[in-house]
């Protein structure tokens, strides 16, 4: 037993990162163990690639605004454990946290869970336990045989953007990766997908669509009169204004995907145009093309793939289209880092290397000597709080430092910043 908040939190993170394929049978065994707690509750599952964070994020707020009690589980966690595992925008208790870590360790005396398994147990007991009247559960990694997918239909399917990430896994083309993302539609589902999906995966969804008789929306027109402030972003979409909180560009199709996620809600629960248009103004996500400071400014993302950090320098382009530009780059060693240096290389004036503050990090040197083989000026700095304060002052007054190829950079040093 686990008697202290981070007693739970070194237990759990002592588990393995990633297992042997198990399918969902430890997650089933788990659950059934605990009284199959997730049966009798409704979720929203969001897979894809890049934007499910931000897009579960808008759909909770919606949902919440309008009164529900909204179970929401999410990953990584950028500062807090408990950000994990949510009831609206209210952490899991540090009390709720231990009790609920006993719980699970109890139903696994004779099998070996990795970490996201023991985690999904202990939301779907909580938001049980919580009497949440909906849930909204964003897929860890893949879909097919992730822990969520433990749920029988839900009240909707929702999948963002889909590219080229943890393909030792998952598959090394976007069919294959498509093929796992579309494991989550189930018999009978109503399945809200980007705009921007591309058209490889969209016919691996529609086909799946096809085997299990369900309902396909894709958007059919994109947001209009958008406007990029560092106050917020403001659009109009079918008819309707909206006002953003969050900044990025790409924001804009994420909030798309959320409004014609609540439209398919609509035809299911109770939910009205008011709490679209609130939900999205008060969505807040960390470390999503995040602004702290200025003179320098700090941005920070969480882009960590060259879908994603493709996207993110479209926005870098339309929020700082001028100004010296400081790179603070790092990503994971299990990455496909070598497109992802060669779309920063175009658009840096200094980029600094650092470690990842994980045991997985890339080798800061090959990186080193990719960018430099296109003339950019590079500094490796293992130390990230030295990274970031050198970045500072190679920007100066007049420039930006832009922090991201990793959460977990960008949330160790959102935490070094804020404080």
């Amino acid at each position: 037993m686990v008697k202290t908040a981070n007693d739970a939190i070194d237990y759990i993170h002592s588990l393995h990162r990633f297992g042997k394929k198990s399918g969902l049978s430890n997650i089933t065994v788990m659950l059934e163990r605990l009284g199959n707690p997730h049966a009798s509750m409704r979720f929203v599952h969001v897979a894809g690639t890049n934007g499910k964070g931000s897009v579960s994020n808008m759909i909770k707020n919606i949902l919440t605004n309008h009164g529900y009690k909204v179970g929401y589980y999410t990953s990584p966690y950028i500062e807090f454990f408990s950000e994990r595992i949510c009831i609206g925008n209210e952490m899991i208790s540090d009390a709720d946290l231990v009790y609920y870590t006993n719980r699970v360790m109890e139903v696994c005396h004779d099998i070996h869970p990795i970490e996201f398994e023991f985690i999904t147990a202990m939301a779907m007991l909580y938001f049980r336990d919580k009497c949440c009247d909906i849930n909204v559960l964003e897929v860890g990694l893949g879909g097919r045989f992730d822990a969520t997918n433990v749920i029988g239909t839900p009240l909707l399917n929702v999948i963002t953007p889909i590219g080229l990430d943890h393909t030792a896994i998952l598959g090394d083309t976007l069919e294959k990766i498509a093929f796992e993302k579309a494991g989550t539609i189930k018999p009978g589902s109503t399945v809200v997908v980007s705009r921007m999906m591309n058209p490889a995966c969209l016919g691996v969804i529609e086909q799946k669509c096809k085997e299990t008789s369900s309902k396909l929306i894709v958007p059919d027109c994109a947001a209009q009169n958008a406007l990029f402030e560092l106050s917020g972003t403001s659009f109009d979409y079918k008819g309707k204004s909206y006002n953003l909180s969050l900044r990025g560009t790409y924001q804009l199709d994420n909030a798309v995907t959320a409004i014609e996620a609540a439209y398919a809600l609509m035809s299911k629960i109770e939910l009205c145009q008011s709490d679209i248009t609130c939900g999205l103004a008060s969505s807040f996500w960390k470390c999503r093309f995040e602004v702290m400071g200025a003179s320098p400014a700090t941005v920070l993302d969480g882009a960590h793939n060259s879908h994603g950090i493709r996207a993110l320098m479209q926005s870098i382009d339309a929020y700082f289209p001028s100004g010296k530009r400081v790179f603070l780059f790092s990503m994971l060693s299990e990455k496909d880092w070598q497109e992802s240096v060669d779309l920063i290389a175009q658009k840096a004036d200094v980029i600094v290397l650092t470690k990842v503050p994980s045991l997985r990090a890339s080798d800061t040197d090959a990186m080193r000597e990719r960018l430099e083989s296109f003339g950019v000026e590079c500094i490796c700095i293992d130390d990230y709080a030295q990274a970031y304060h050198e970045a500072l002052s190679l920007a100066g007054t007049g420039g930006n430092v832009f922090v991201f190829g990793s959460l977990y950079l960008a949330g160790a040093l959102r935490v070094h910043v804020e404080n």
